[in-house]
């Protein structure tokens, strides 16, 4: 008797004793644990029980069927997360247990009448009674013994055709007698030592292959019997309802063709009267690699990483070590698929090394890996193919600065392919690239290929987003430009990026020096002394030396302009490919700060340092220029001079010059330099130069063109022209130069007499108090110019003519 039948004669029994008493409602109690739930059932009397799988979960079994569970309160202290329904079938005693978890039973019994069932995560242990079905199906019949089949009759020789006859004895697997032979029981072959078992030879992405050829051919079907619907060739069936009741209509979207596909093809009569189709674009020529080529990296195997990789190398070696080439394909794809280029690269070099796939996986592993140098010509000239081959092609090669729309379709449709290992790696990595060459919308479609998925992408994402965010990104956080608020965003996110632990933390705070000196604000204590550290930590790398320069122009800013160039002169010791070099935009930056920021002390100290002596000849014009118009200033045309040699030939280069010329009394040399310039500080430089040549009535007229009224009354009183110093000089001049004109000189008269007298004596006054006049003002003038300071020469006036 089994236990099943045994229960229910239990069952028969206690409703025949205990029919005269009424039946018992049990409460059902329940209870959330740490990795379990738990329900328990208090009886009043005790009850036989079992518990099993049962469809949907579990079930228990009481012997009694007097027993009504009530189930009102069951679910007051425990969610739904594990078990979600219950039920209670009083005429079968069963207590059907809903779950929606990895989960297993443990049921057990508290003295007598207390049952417990717990619901715990995870799979069952080992031994576990309670995972059996608690309905196991019962035995199937036993199968009739096979008939005997009579021997099977050897087949003469040459009753088949030669070619045929071993093809056919495989394939008729069935007794065959043929005419005027007898039949006789074959003889049992000799046993044979079995042969060493060979791996067999697997690719990983071989079943994903076939459900995408399947899915392929089943969409082409459908398509085909949509444009077949369309042209009235098929009818859909009045009597036939779908799952909901209804007719499924065909829906054509496609125009007739008569190239319909590759692996299927209908052609019905409409098609016969249709034009053939256009020709396919210039681009899917043979010289595009074929966008099969690459679907191996968007399929989903369904083993693991270590079981793909694990079956791959098995089957690579054969007996006696030999590589099997279709082996070392595969364990290569399983390689590129997972992200591993280096151990790619190892396979193809070790095994493939003339195989026909080998430029194109090498490529892909340079890809991977970032290392672009080892990509080969496999993918040169590949942008602008259809389907994937722009998107790697992009990865190991530069980035174009124009992009077709079909072109940006298929890179972005390739980002959104891949699996989200490969995407967190390549995509922020090729949107940078975008990103570099202005292709700002694209990069946000890789961007979001990455954001429709749940979950942290890591910090290469994050530094995408701050790029975009920038840019004024709005999704990333910017102000739909590049403005302040943009670049705050920015810093926000490289902030979270620095402050970490991951390989993009040194890449991080470059762009944050990168923006605090863009905007030209001074870098906080504890980021420099964190670039420090990392400048220690990644010596004798790239990544010390974009530190070292962007901390130089950080320290000029804060005056430290010692440790500045310190800075400078330690990046310069260390090689670089980086063209342009960024250290000679640094060493611009801070030698600017120098000529407009330092202390007159700092300055001369610095820039007659023996380490920079040719600065000038080093750095931007403009910083050139700011030394030398500093050296100028301090007194030092000389040196200004120098530091200017390098400068080209701009009106305000040439104008600093000339005045360094004419502080060392250069004139003519100066006066020379002028020669195509014009302007009114070349002018007014002309007419001090010509002063100084002593051509005065030059001077003035130079001066009268640039607008100088000072210089020119100068130099028409030096000229002692009456004509220009009643053009340009004071009242006081003029009146001078007309009371001592010779035509107006007093003469006595004729005749001696008391009016004539009278007369010549008014002249002589008139003239003297000119003259008096004239001394007052030019002694105040000359009084006014040594308490200014005025170089000698400048402020004191000569007499007219001198």
């Amino acid at each position: 008797m089994t236990l099943r039948l045994w229960l229910h004669a239990v069952a028969l029994v206690a409703a025949f004793v205990a029919a005269p008493l009424r039946a018992e409602t049990v409460r059902l109690l329940s209870g959330e644990h740490n990795g379990f739930t738990r329900i328990a059932l208090v009886l009043a009397r005790e009850s036989a029980w079992r518990v099993g799988r049962i469809e949907g979960g579990f079930g228990l079994e009481l012997a009694r069927r007097d027993i009504a569970v009530d189930l009102t309160e069951a679910f007051d202290l425990i969610p739904r997360t594990r078990i979600g329904t219950l039920k209670f079938d009083a005429a079968e005693g069963l207590l059907s247990i809903g779950v929606r978890c990895n989960c297993h039973a443990d049921a057990f019994q508290i003295r007598s009448n207390i049952l417990v069932v717990d619901i715990r995560d995870g799979p069952a242990p080992e031994g576990n009674a309670f995972n059996a079905p608690l309905n196991p199906p019962d035995p199937a019949p036993e199968k009739a013994p096979e008939p005997v089949h009579p021997p099977t009759a050897e087949v003469a020789d040459g009753v088949l055709p030669p070619l045929h006859a071993g093809a056919l004895r495989k394939r008729y697997d069935r007794p065959v007698v043929l005419p005027n032979r007898q039949s006789a029981p074959p003889e049992s072959p000799p046993e044979s030592v079995p042969a060493r078992e060979e791996p067999p030879v697997t690719d990983a992405f071989a079943e994903a292959r076939e459900r995408r050829r399947i899915a392929e051919i089943e969409a082409e079907l459908l398509k085909q019997l949509a444009r077949a619907g369309s042209q009235g060739m098929v009818k859909p069936n009045p009597a036939y309802a779908g799952l909901e009741g209804q007719v499924a209509q065909p829906d054509a979207v496609m125009p007739p063709s008569n190239h319909p596909g590759a692996n299927v093809d209908a052609i019905t009569g409409v098609d016969r009267a249709a034009p053939d189709a256009p020709l396919p674009p210039e681009d899917t020529r043979a010289a595009c690699i074929a966008p099969e080529h690459f679907a191996f990296l968007i399929s989903e195997p369904s083993e693991e990483p270590h079981q793909m990789i694990a079956t791959a190398r098995m089957a690579l070696l054969k007996e006696f070590d030999t590589p099997d080439t279709y082996a070392a394909e595969a364990l290569s794809r399983v390689y590129l698929y997972l992200g591993f280029g280096a151990e790619a690269r190892q396979v193809i070099d070790d095994f493939l090394p003339k195989a026909e796939v080998a430029p194109l996986y090498r490529a892909l592993a340079a890809g991977l890996d970032d290392t672009p140098d080892l990509a080969g010509q496999a993918l040169s000239g590949q942008v602008g193919c259809p389907g994937p081959a722009s998107f790697w092609a992009m990865m190991v090669g530069p980035v174009p600065a124009a992009l077709n729309e079909r072109t940006q379709r298929d890179v972005a449709a390739t980002a959104s392919d891949l699996p989200l290992h490969l995407r967190r790696l390549l995509v922020p990595r090729l949107a940078q690239h975008l990103l570099a060459r202005g292709h700002d919308q694209l990069a946000a479609a890789l961007r979001d290929s990455l954001a429709r998925v749940d979950g942290a992408h890591g910090a290469s994402y994050q530094m995408l987003q701050a790029a975009l965010a920038e840019e004024g990104d709005i999704a990333s956080g910017g102000d739909g430009a590049p403005s302040p608020a943009s670049s705050t965003a920015a810093e926000a996110i490289l902030e979270k990026v620095a402050e970490s632990n991951k390989v993009e933390a040194a890449q991080a705070l470059v762009e944050l020096i990168r923006l605090a000196n863009a905007q030209g604000r001074p870098l906080p204590p504890d980021k420099i002394d964190l670039a420090e550290a990392l400048i220690f930590e990644h010596r004798d790398t790239d990544v010390a030396r974009v530190l070292l320069i962007g901390l130089a122009p950080a320290y000029a800013r804060d005056g430290a302009f010692s440790k500045a160039f310190d800075r400078l002169d330690a990046a310069a010791a260390l090689p670089t490919e980086a063209v342009p070099d960024p250290l000679d935009r640094a060493r611009s930056t801070t030698a600017l700060l120098l000529a407009q920021n330092a202390a007159d002390e700092i300055f001369l100290r610095t820039l007659f340092h023996p380490a920079h002596a040719g600065l000038g000849a080093t750095v931007s014009p403009e910083a050139s220029f700011a030394i030398a118009e500093r050296l100028l200033a301090l007194g030092f045309p000389e040196q200004a001079l120098a530091q200017s040699e390098s400068l080209p030939r701009e009106d305000a280069y040439r104008l600093m010059r000339v005045r360094a010329l004419a502080a060392l009394g250069r004139y003519e040399r100066a006066l020379a330099s002028l020669a195509g310039l014009r302007g009114a500080e070349s002018d007014a430089l002309r007419g001090e130069l010509l002063a100084r040549l002593g051509e005065h009535e030059r001077a003035h007229t130079m001066s009268r063109v640039a607008g100088d009224e000072e210089a020119a009354r100068r130099a028409a009183w030096a000229s002692g022209s009456a004509e220009a110093i009643r053009e340009s000089g004071s009242e006081t001049e003029a009146g001078f130069t007309e009371a001592t004109r010779p035509e107006t000189a007093p003469t006595a008269p004729g005749r001696p007499s008391l009016s004539g007298a009278e007369e010549l004596l008014e002249q002589i006054r008139q003239r003297r108090s000119a003259i008096e006049t004239l001394l007052e003002e030019k002694s105040t003038a000359t009084g006014a110019a040594t308490r200014s300071t005025t170089p000698a020469g400048e402020g004191a006036e000569n007499p007219p003519g001198a």
